[in-house]
């Protein structure tokens, strides 16, 4: 029997996973909990560093078992700078800060929006590393003066845990700072920051890379440091042309592909591309997940309403289907003051009635998630002149069986879901290919497939979803 720790960080939460490995089977075990959220300080949005730290700790300190190693993986995008002692140089700021979007025209104004696209086949987000960056250079000049290295979040976690400077692929590759030789692009960081920022070297994931500080016995390992990539790898897919969805916070919704793809029609329609535990590239489209409703559950509850999931559930299944179509990826939900005036201005915005109850609005946004996942997968079919075979969800959605529902009734695809700890099954896997006790990623599905039960939505309702699907788009386009 050997045992692996997974560290497996989202942008609302974090646990640390223990994962048994038999031979044969694989069994996991959640040994901490915690919670992760933007601190507000200064009109800035910053990841709280030193209450991460000490829930690692914590975490690392309830472990009473002998652990081989352990992964860390997070959501992408955001950094830490470190000084020349390795210490943080400011806080790191969290991608739903807002200092980052005046920089995006900016760098277009210099390198075209398109070739920025096909020089690093990331969509143009001001959320990616590069806009922070910039937005870095010319406010706070003096952090890039301080600092010695640059570390991806699960790569900076890494360092404070084991003292490892090295950044990893997968988490690399969200930065829009990669290029196609999944190298640290010099001719883009001469361009916007006049030099070589000191970004430490990429590396790829599955080998061992020393051993935690405190806790010398434990091995450190470099996973996919970015979730998304841990959860596909973790998702049994033995089909070609299988469509992947990891839907927690965030969604995304794509597919396997050898080399980016960064075609105009790719460009022009929101996807991008970011690396897989394999050295390839998911396809895909970051998406809507919980977060809308996420945040209407905390409006709710600061009005005396707090709901159970099973009540969320009949409240939605009382309320009258197809009222009200929300596109879940309008920037008005992006971060919000409040999420219910964010909803009633989209409507007034739209012609639409807003939802007059909480049930009215969980079905609202279910609904409307599942069309909009629906609406991308026929754009990546388009784009990739393939047909879907399958859909396979991973993640915290994959609880929800009536969104998975509605995804099949969308989509008129079968969808296969599960595992649920997809990203901190995937971060144990590449653990073990380390360790050498699985060699492949086809060896590591199997093994879930043994493992983990899943479960199976046969599309229904066709004529009814079709039309609400036509409905939609007209929403979008308009």
């Amino acid at each position: 029997m050997k045992t692996v720790l997974a560290y497996d960080l989202g942008a609302s939460s974090g646990r640390l996973v223990a994962l048994h490995f038999s031979g044969n089977t694989l069994n996991t075990k959640e040994i901490h909990r915690f919670t992760n959220k933007p601190i507000a300080e200064n009109n800035h949005y910053y990841w709280d560093y030193d209450h991460l730290i000490r829930e690692l700790d914590r975490g690392l300190n309830k472990v009473d078992f002998l652990a081989e190693s352990l992964g860390i993986d997070t959501w992408g995008v955001d950094f830490g700078l470190l000084g020349k002692n390795g210490e943080l140089v400011a806080k790191p700021f969290s991608y739903r800060d807002t200092h980052s979007v005046p920089y995006v025209k900016q760098a277009t104004n210099r390198i075209p929006a398109q070739k920025l696209f096909e020089q690093t086949g990331n969509e143009i987000s001001p959320i990616n590393t590069l806009f922070q960056l910039m937005a870095i250079q010319d406010q706070y000049p003096h952090y890039l003066t301080e600092t010695n290295n640059i570390l991806m979040t699960p790569n900076l976690l890494m360092h404070a845990l084991s003292g490892s400077t090295i950044n990893e692929f997968t988490i690399a590759s969200t930065s829009q700072l990669v290029n196609a030789n999944k190298t640290w692009d010099k001719d883009i960081q001469h361009s916007f920051f006049n030099q070589t920022l000191p970004f430490a070297p990429i590396e790829m994931p599955h080998q061992i890379v020393g051993s935690l500080t405190n806790h010398p016995n434990i091995q450190m390992a470099l996973v996919p440091g970015h979730d998304t990539a841990c959860a596909l790898s973790a998702l049994p897919i033995h089909t070609p042309n299988a469509i992947f969805a990891s839907i927690g916070t965030w969604g995304l919704i794509g597919k396997e592909v050898n080399t980016p793809i960064t075609t105009i029609e790719a460009f022009q329609k929101g996807f991008t591309n970011e690396g897989t535990s394999e050295g390839h590239y998911r396809f895909q489209k970051n998406a809507m997940g919980f977060w809308i409703l996420q945040k209407w559950r905390e409006e709710w509850k600061q009005q005396g309403l707090h709901f159970t999931y099973e009540q969320e559930i009949h409240a939605l299944q009382a309320a009258q289907p197809f009222q009200t179509f929300i596109d879940p990826d309008d920037e008005l939900f992006f971060n919000p003051t409040s999420m219910t005036e964010a909803m009633k201005t989209y409507c007034i915005k739209t012609n639409q009635q807003a939802p007059l109850t909480p049930g009215a609005y969980i079905r609202c946004f279910v609904e409307s998630l599942a069309l909009k996942y629906a609406y991308t997968i026929i754009q990546i079919e388009q784009i990739t002149n393939t047909k879907t075979t399958a859909i396979h969800i991973g993640g915290g959605g994959t609880q929800n069986k009536t969104l998975c529902q509605f995804i099949a009734n969308a989509t008129q695809k079968i969808v296969h879901t599960g595992p649920t700890e997809a990203s901190s099954i995937g971060n144990g896997l590449s653990q073990l290919r380390a360790l050498g006790e699985i060699h492949s990623i086809e060896e590591g599905r199997q093994l879930v497939a043994n493992s983990f039960g899943m479960t199976s939505y046969e599309p229904q309702d066709e004529a009814v979803w079709q039309e609400a699907i036509e409905t939609f788009q007209k929403l979008l386009h308009t």
